[in-house]
């Protein structure tokens, strides 16, 4: 890769150490004018207050050696030169006002400002040094002669000559400090003019390396969308196989048609997780007796529909119904324990909960589940209905019996067999739970099942509003048996 050109060999810090240097340089410069200004003061013009101002002076400088790598140079060169435009001010009060070539000396301050300071900042000098040399000038033409004016001529002419010469050195000291810099700076530029070349081959080669990997990832980035549109007609191939296997396990599962001449009335609210379902549920009319079952199944999707085509398969085999539904259940657990050959050590360890109901036309009712859920709704409640603790399928130890529930039911009872999906399903309002699905059961006693459907599926849809996505498949099964 090419180095980043140098850029401070010309600006920034390099130009601010010249300035430094030139600062301190002409500090002492100062300190040496004062120290002899302060000698011609005392002994040759026998000007004790002109001779107080400028050992003042020479004291301030002195302060300003004494804080050199203490206090930043801009801020000392700020406080520099706003006390020598202030003492030189004082010197022209005092020396014959506007009459003193102290007054040209401010103005030469305004380079060194410049210069120093910058343009913004020694605006503020300049604004301020007219000020006060206006405001003399005012007064001086007001009074019509000068504030003080304590020296005869010979001392103005001398005194004036000693600020002429400081003013000249001034100046020659900015233009020496001015011409050293650029000097510098020509020399710097001259030096970088090499490296200005070198930078421009290398970055000439760098950009040729740059059109080189341009010209590979744009070879990588067409095999990347040769592959994404291979993965995408796979992904299109997939989704369409997976509907029509929703497809043919939706014509699997009992139809509405088959409800209506099995029940009084029957209704289902069957909604997957994906596209196909590891839940199903089942009813057949055997002679006077009615099967009713809902199954969950290990899993969702390809997995969970695969094991509920198996269950479906074991129930429609039957051609008439074992004499309890424990007896089912124990029946499917030995379909899916050899079905899926999981007897072996490498078998398959899935298995399914379920819900299994005898209805009879006297209206006796006989339940058994296999960890299954099941709840009655009638004029005294929501009775939910025992399961045992076990599953169909699987490899544990079967020592549990299943257990069974008999009852009598009255014509108008609402049976519900469901699975855990609907209660487990988080919304804005928490998880549902079976205490909301009691209470929209309950309420919708003595009415249409499917209206109850209705809105069991609009309240899921108003908790799963605020992007909540679905966590399982979900299955409720209502009848109310004839």
């Amino acid at each position: 890769m090419t180095a980043p050109l140098n850029v401070n060999l010309l600006y920034g810090s390099k130009l601010e150490m010249d300035k430094e240097k030139s600062f301190w340089r002409k500090v002492k410069f100062s300190l040496a004018f004062i120290i002899f200004f302060t000698l011609i003061e005392f002994f040759a013009l026998d000007h004790l207050e002109g001779t107080l101002v400028s050992f003042t002076g020479a004291l301030i400088v002195l302060i300003f050696f004494s804080l050199k790598g203490k206090v930043k140079w801009d801020k000392l060169c700020k406080w520099y030169i706003f006390i020598l435009v202030n003492a030189l001010f004082i010197f022209a009060l005092l020396t014959g006002g506007m009459k003193s070539h102290a007054i040209p000396w401010i103005a030469t301050t305004l380079v060194s400002s410049y210069w120093f300071l910058g343009k913004e900042k020694s605006r503020f000098v300049l604004t301020y040094a007219i000020a006060i040399i206006s405001l003399l000038f005012v007064v001086e033409l007001i009074k019509g002669e000068p504030v003080f004016d304590p020296l005869t001529y010979n001392q103005q002419m001398l005194l004036n000559w000693l600020f002429d010469l400081g003013i000249v050195l001034n100046i020659s000291n900015d233009i020496k400090s001015i011409d050293l810099q650029n000097t510098n700076f020509q020399s710097k530029l001259k030096e970088n003019s090499d490296e200005l070349i070198q930078f421009g081959e290398e970055l000439s080669q760098t950009n040729e390396e740059i059109n080189a990997q341009k010209e590979e990832i744009e070879s990588q980035r067409d095999a990347i969308e040769e592959h994404h549109n291979e993965l995408s007609n796979s992904l299109i191939q997939m989704e369409d196989s997976i509907r029509y296997a929703e497809t043919i396990q939706r014509a699997l599962l009992t139809q509405s048609d088959e409800f209506d001449k099995i029940f009084v009335e029957g209704s289902v609210l069957y909604r997957p997780k994906d596209h196909v379902s590891g839940d199903f549920y089942f009813a057949r009319q055997y002679n006077n007796r009615t099967l009713m079952a809902v199954g969950d199944c290990t899993g969702h999707g390809v997995p969970g529909a695969l094991l509920s085509m198996v269950g479906l398969e074991a129930l429609d085999r039957l051609e008439e119904l074992p004499e309890s539904p424990a007896i089912l259940l124990e029946q499917l657990d030995g379909y899916i324990f050899e079905k899926l050959r999981q007897s072996e050590l490498d078998g398959n360890k899935d298995g399914m909960d379920i819900s299994i109901a005898y209805i009879d036309s006297d209206g006796s009712l006989a339940y058994a589940g296999a960890k299954g859920k099941a709840l009655l709704v009638d004029s005294s409640g929501v009775v939910p209905l025992k399961s045992t603790n076990r599953t169909i399928g699987g490899t544990f130890q079967r020592k549990r019996r299943f257990e069974v529930t008999k009852m009598n039911i009255k014509p108008d009872t609402m049976i519900c067999l469901y699975t855990d999906g609907y209660v487990d399903q988080n919304g804005v309002n928490g998880k549902i739970g079976s205490l909301k699905l009691r209470e929209i059961l309950k309420k919708y006693y003595l009415k249409y099942t499917k209206d109850c459907i209705n809105e069991l599926e609009d309240y899921l849809d108003k908790e799963m509003s605020d992007n909540f996505s679905q966590r399982d498949d979900i299955t409720i099964f209502l009848a109310i048996p004839n």
